[in-house]
């Protein structure tokens, strides 16, 4: 029984060692002192004793005085800071989905614009090889009418050679006729 006894002590955690101990038996409670165990046939070493460390009074002001309450608003701050850390994260998240919208829109509108300006290149270039086709079309036109220009010209300069040939043959003629009977040509008195 007191082997019973001694398995059911319990030491309280902030008494001295000297300090009762109180035994949970149903029957009877009774306080039993407990001395420290020292062994008489070695000395104590002091050398390698435990020392007790005081925290600074700085940490001791955050123990709680009363349980519940203080545990209420530890658990109240607990809770508070978790709402704030899942806000910052929500907000964090919104932003990013934001930014991820804007930066698609941008992306869309950059195609967008990339594919208007490739067709209107295309429309720009088609109207530049229809006006390259056009000019070309044009100058050998242009070319044909001044071939068919200088072609009437170069028959009118042999026409005109031509009817000069015959004017001064004619009269050369005329001169030699007029020498042989003697008479004057009659229309070089018309010229006054």
């Amino acid at each position: 029984m007191a082997v019973e006894e001694a398995k059911k002590v319990e030491v309280a955690p902030e008494c001295a060692p000297e300090a009762p101990v109180v035994c949970d038996k149903e029957d009877e409670k009774a306080i039993v002192p407990v001395e420290p165990l020292v062994h008489e046939d070695k000395p104590v070493d002091d050398a390698k004793a435990l020392v007790v460390v005081e925290k600074p009074a700085e940490d001791c002001d955050e123990k709680p005085k009363e349980g519940s309450i203080n545990r209420d608003e530890v658990l109240a701050k607990v809770a508070t800071e978790k709402k704030e850390a899942l806000i910052k994260a929500w907000e964090e998240s919104e932003k990013s989905k934001v930014e991820n919208r804007a930066q698609q829109k941008l992306s869309s509108i950059g195609a967008w614009e990339n594919s208007k300006k490739a067709e209107l290149e295309a429309e720009l270039k088609k109207i530049e090889e229809d006006l390259e086709k056009k000019k070309a079309k044009y100058i050998e036109k242009m070319k044909n009418k001044i071939a068919l220009i200088h072609k009437k010209a170069e028959e009118k300069r042999a026409l005109t050679e031509a009817k000069c040939g015959e004017e001064l043959l004619k009269a050369e003629e005329m001169a030699a006729k007029c020498r042989a009977t003697g008479e004057t040509p009659k229309k070089l008195l018309g010229w006054f």
